[in-house]
């Protein structure tokens, strides 16, 4: 119970701190994908289901908030939360080297599927522009982010299992 409540409040907390914190933080108006960045690291932390959970409902926060159509961002942030969790196996705490790979292949992945869906759909073809002037910044931006705030995420982390084992004994 007590991670279904620290993550409910940290998925409200990562979308405030990407839509209102970021929001004054911009570079070449782009602002990081901070709930691409919760989804990614707990789907490699905890496993398909945490990351299919975390990302249905990190999706579904941005479609009632900001979405056009609901349910895009959540299908999306649950399918990258899914296909993410199959990389649990290889997770090791001390290796950041996959997650911060991990973090920035979906970030490339998440644009493109974006711009499919809400550009090229509609029929606007510049990708040439799409990419360095918005595709390219997010990818860099949010990677940046992640250095940090992925060390974060870990903490919480590891704080819960730790709170999880004290109550099972």
């Amino acid at each position: 119970m007590k991670r279904i409540i620290t993550l409910g409040i940290l998925i409200i907390f990562c979308y405030v701190l990407q839509v209102g914190v970021f929001s004054y933080f911009k570079m070449a108006g782009i602002i990081p994908n901070i709930m691409l960045i919760l989804v990614v690291s707990f789907a490699i932390m905890r496993g398909q289901v945490e990351g299919m959970l975390v990302g249905f409902f990190c999706g579904l926060l941005i479609d009632v908030m900001a979405g056009d159509a609901v349910g895009l961002y959540a299908l999306l942030y649950l399918f990258i939360g899914y296909v993410n969790g199959y990389f649990h196996l290889l997770f090791y705490a001390n290796n950041i080297l996959l997650p911060l790979g991990m973090i920035l292949g979906n970030s490339v992945v998440y644009n493109l599927i974006v711009y499919v869906f809400s550009f090229l759909l509609r029929n606007k073809t510049d990708f040439g522009f799409y990419f360095m002037h918005v595709m390219m910044p997010e990818v860099v931006y949010t990677f940046l982010v992640a250095i940090f705030l992925y060390n974060v995420l870990l903490w919480i982390n590891r704080f819960l299992e730790q709170l999880e084992k004290r109550s099972a004994a």
